[in-house]
């Protein structure tokens, strides 16, 4: 008996025009000339499994459980798309993206209308895919492209050791990079050549997407470079050198800043098991009291420590934004901080020109102490165990996490200390710097990470059963005042921000952009809402005015989205309250 051909299935778009699909990857025929999203999330969907259902209730368990108005819960929730990986990358309410399908539903509901949600995927769909560095398997690889010249990747490190950059991404070190170039150079290969050329691949792609003072860069292509680095992972894994780790980190840091934190948090999780065979995550045992003091980049101790912190802060930053658990486990990494870390890191907050050397403390992405918090955020409000919290449970974690981040907002200087909030008239030092920049923006940013979680009792706080929770509305007030805390703010010291923190500070915006939008969604008829309008409103002239050194593909399609993706987001706001102003007018 011949066995039967399956039967080919149709994506969704195709699904819908009762079309045939021809099912090509990335994009079948049909969404390619139609600039469509290629998604099959109804066959995903289908075979989806949910997670197990919670434990019934004890005779004494709390009443004041999650309910959201409308808004589907997390057992009904199928799994995020693929197809569409950044507007997955934000996670709100109870732990589901708000562009799931059935979120999707509920934004139509609450606008009373059909929404072109293809139109808004398709923009994100082509700001991704040129940047990708995954290529077709169905094709044949690309070959490497050349290396540079040994002087031109000398130069670079110089210029990146220099550089403000090195300071926040203190990925390599000068003084022990000629071993690597010795090894991706050498015309005879040898254990550790393959992860030697790999980080270098790693790091030119660095150079191309973000750029340097020279204009020695810009005859390369990040995504070929990134490309060529990812085509060494076998000998990456199978070596396990710190050149391979340097290469695993600096691909990480590029798939975070393009937006593509899925592609991160796998190679993040590569990267923790070489840190971990490394033992970067534990301070060298039995060592002279002088050589733990002083922070030196040319001592392999100090920069696999560097390694540490950065996966780590990267780890707890990506943890939060997608809503899955981090890779690495508190109890199991010595966090000590480096000596003298709080005053070190306090005087290069507050100087403009930083003297960057093998001696400078880094600054890292974030204050390390903020990337420790964030742990706790999501080990206390995002986790599979902390969602099954009572609202006052919740709010007990949440009154914590505030106490401990209030505690650090203290303990910082008050030359550059963050205001609670920001508004039109709030004070700004004349000296700001590009550092207190993005502290504020951090802390605001670690503000809105506590207190959204307070969304899964949207609804009971405002019903007569749950107006006991006024520390629910509270809570979910504080996170959008931040949010638009961190757009105000933004408006006004743009000007004095270094080029470099271009994509750092795209992420901020977003994050404001994606909270402000779901509140209006969620309560159309709000006191705020025209409020929170006029800022999204604002938000694509704002894009335009975030400092960029060198206008790349990368930036120039981050650009591009982020305009289209602000301006629908405000629409529909837009519409959702004209509806509910119909609604209210009609029953009067």
């Amino acid at each position: 008996m011949v066995a039967q051909r399956p039967r080919r299935r149709a994506c969704d778009s195709c699904f819908k025009k009762k079309i045939r699909c021809d099912a090509a990857f990335p994009q079948c025929d049909w969404c390619q000339h139609h600039n469509l999203a290629c998604t099959y999330n109804r066959l995903r969907g289908s075979a989806y499994v949910g997670p197990v259902a919670s434990p019934e209730p004890g005779p004494n368990a709390d009443y004041d459980r999650p309910g959201l108005s409308g808004l589907p819960s997390i057992s009904e929730i199928g799994p995020p798309r693929h197809a569409n990986s950044f507007l997955n990358n934000i996670t709100y309410f109870t732990g589901y993206h708000i562009f799931s399908e059935e979120g999707q539903r509920w934004i139509e509901s609450q606008v009373g209308e059909s929404i072109e949600f293809d139109k808004l995927f398709a923009l994100e769909l082509q700001w991704l895919k040129p940047l990708r560095f995954f290529t077709d398997s169905t094709t044949q690889p690309s070959p490497l492209p050349p290396l540079p010249p040994r002087p031109t990747l000398e130069r670079h490190i110089q210029v990146f050791s220099a550089s403000f950059e090195c300071l926040v991404f203190p990925v390599v070190s000068r003084s022990l990079f000629g071993k690597t170039l010795d090894l991706a150079y050498s015309p005879t290969p040898s254990l550790g050549s393959a992860s030697a050329k790999s980080c270098v691949y790693s790091f030119l792609a660095l150079v191309s997407l973000f750029g340097f003072d020279d204009a020695s860069h810009d005859g390369m292509d990040s995504r070929s470079c990134a490309l060529a680095a990812h085509s060494f992972m076998s000998s990456v894994m199978e070596e396990t050198t710190i050149d391979g780790l340097q290469s695993l980190i600096m691909l990480v840091q590029l798939q975070y800043f393009l937006g593509d934190l899925r592609s991160a948090a796998v190679t993040l999780s590569i990267a923790t098991r070489l840190l971990y065979a490394l033992d970067a995550h534990t301070l060298p045992t039995k060592a002279a009291p002088s050589s733990v003091l002083i922070y030196d980049k040319s001592d392999i101790r100090s920069h696999l420590r560097d390694l540490f912190w950065l996966c780590y802060s990267f780890d707890k930053d990506i943890c939060i934004r997608t809503g899955q658990p981090p890779c690495m486990n508190d109890t199991h990494c010595d966090l000590s901080l480096p000596a003298d870390y709080v005053r070190l890191h306090n005087i290069n907050l507050q100087e403009d020109m930083i003297a960057v050397n093998d001696n400078t403390i880094p600054l890292y992405p974030w204050d390390l102490r903020l990337s420790m918090l964030k742990s706790r955020i999501y080990q206390d409000l995002y986790s599979a165990a902390s969602l099954h919290q009572s609202a006052s449970q919740l709010l007990s974690s949440i009154r914590a996490l505030d106490e401990t981040l209030e505690q650090w907002r203290i303990s910082l200087p008050s030359e550059f200390r963050p205001t609670l909030y920001f508004s039109d008239d709030t004070h700004i030092s004349a000296n700001v710097n590009t550092q207190a920049v993005m502290l504020r923006l951090a802390y605001y940013y670690c503000v809105t990470s506590i207190h959204q979680a307070s969304n899964r009792y949207r609804s009971s706080a405002f019903e007569p059963a749950g107006a006991w929770l006024s520390g629910i509305t509270s809570s979910i007030n504080l996170s959008i005042t931040a949010s638009r805390s961190t757009l105000s703010y933004l408006k006004r010291v743009l000007p004095v921000v270094h080029g470099e923190c271009f994509w750092i500070i795209l992420f901020y915006a977003v994050t404001a952009v994606l909270t402000l939008f779901c509140d209006t969604i969620s309560d159309p008829h709000g006191p705020d809402v025209h409020r929170n309008v006029e800022l999204l409103q604002d938000v694509p002239g704002l894009i335009q005015c975030v400092p960029v050194r060198h206008l790349a593909l990368g930036e120039l399609h981050h650009l591009q989205y982020l305009d289209g993706f602000t301006t629908e987001l405000a629409a529909i706001c837009v519409r959702a309250i004209s509806r509910r102003k119909d609604r209210t007018y009609t029953h009067s």
